[in-house]
């Protein structure tokens, strides 16, 4: 968002193009680094694989803190929430007051489910209260579950990345319309993740930091060259 930008602010970023041998521009084939001062505030975003099987690599600072968070804010795009996770609710379809241990989003029916971060899909399948619904691990303290789908998308034990899209909206099992209803995990218990605090991606191992720190420092410096230039205007 180049929209609030002020004088003195600066942002850099390296890039790997590609022609033809007649040198013929082919375009940009991939963003090394990036950087951005705003305000006087440094934040550098450098792309990486942690490891070959990951399709595409996530983002980190020069410290090798993740650059986003490491759950997305709800599981749809767009949305009318309709029910927040409470010890007491009363239920549309049993009439009866209980605890709603999820959140309740509402779409039309068939609208894209996206999985909330990555990981490996623990459980998948039907019953009479979930409806269709699938449940994601996301790590040893981290898991969540998507109720009521139309249509299940993806099989038991395949990888996920933050984003993609596992289900359709539906209103199967004990729902009053389509909806999904979105449960979160904390260390085996079922919290609500819109008073959670929730973490950055996962952190690199000590190992995986000291590869990462050794691989960026090269651009780091080149961004950091580029920037402490003095531009005349």
């Amino acid at each position: 968002d180049f929209f609030k930008l002020k004088k003195g602010d600066k942002f850099a970023v390296t890039i790997k193009e590609k022609y033809f041998e007649n040198g013929e521009y082919l375009g940009v084939d991939e963003v090394e680094a990036s950087y951005f001062e705003y305000k006087g505030k440094k934040i550098y975003a450098f792309p990486y694989k942690l490891n070959e099987n990951q399709k595409k690599p996530e983002y980190y600072d020069e410290k090798a803190s993740g650059a986003k968070s490491m759950f997305l804010k709800a599981p749809l795009s767009f949305f009318k929430l309709t029910s927040k996770f409470t010890a007491r609710r009363f239920h549309p379809v049993q009439f009866t007051w209980k605890a709603h241990n999820g959140t309740d989003y509402a779409a039309p029916h068939g609208t894209p489910i996206k999985t909330t971060a990555s990981g490996v899909v623990e459980a998948t399948g039907y019953t009479s209260g979930n409806g269709n619904f699938v449940k994601v691990r996301h790590n040893g303290q981290y898991a969540t579950q998507y109720l009521h789908m139309s249509k299940i998308l993806v099989r038991r034990g395949q990888s996920v990345t933050q984003g993609q899209i596992i289900g359709k909206v539906g209103s199967t099992g004990l729902a009053t319309g389509p909806h999904v209803c979105y449960r979160f995990w904390k260390n085996g218990v079922q919290v609500d993740p819109l008073r959670l605090k929730l973490p950055t991606s996962e952190p690199m191992t000590k190992n995986q930091k000291t590869k990462y720190l050794a691989a960026i420092a090269p651009l780091k410096k080149e961004l950091d060259d580029t920037t402490s230039k003095t531009f005349k205007e």
